[in-house]
């Protein structure tokens, strides 16, 4: 369930977590954000790998779907998705450029479900604010959303 968000009514296609792109965490090359996300919901080294040699998109999700979760996946998925797209945006000017230059606007992520079209909103204009660094506003918006995500982590153990 991926797609792009829109920000001022304009899809921005750098946002969608399926989008294939390469980043490297850990010493591991990752294809999508979803990529990354499926894998790090397990511990069990031959699910991972599946789930890495599965591609970018709706093949990964459903590897991902045929694994056993790790047992704090709850609490760590939001904070997990957070750092695929940070890793993402990092290591790739050509998605990070157009993400700084998109405002300050919320972004509306509508493909997907309620829990993750709010958590994506939210991790992205996280992203765009702790890379752009631009004065008091972004570093008021990105404190926020950190809170939101560490107490949903909390309240999630």
């Amino acid at each position: 369930m991926g797609g792009p968000g829109v920000i001022d009514g304009k899809e921005h296609p750098e946002t969608d977590n399926y989008l294939p792109c390469k980043f490297v965490i850990n010493g591991i090359t990752y294809s999508s954000v979803e990529n990354y996300f499926q894998c790090a919901k397990t511990t069990n080294e031959q699910d991972r790998e599946k789930i890495l040699n599965s591609g970018p998109g709706d093949l990964c999700q459903l590897a991902g779907q045929m694994i056993q979760l790790r047992s704090d996946w709850k609490s760590i998925k939001v904070d997990e998705m957070y750092k695929g797209n940070l890793a993402k945006f990092q290591q790739n000017e050509d998605l990070r450029k157009p993400l700084l230059e998109s405002g300050a606007g919320s972004i509306h992520f509508t493909e997907s479900t309620p829990f993750w079209n709010h958590w994506n909103d939210l991790i992205m204009q996280r992203i765009r604010a702790e890379l752009r660094q631009n004065g008091e506003e972004d570093a008021h918006c990105a404190t926020e959303i950190r809170q939101a995500m560490e107490k949903y982590a909390q309240e999630n153990k």
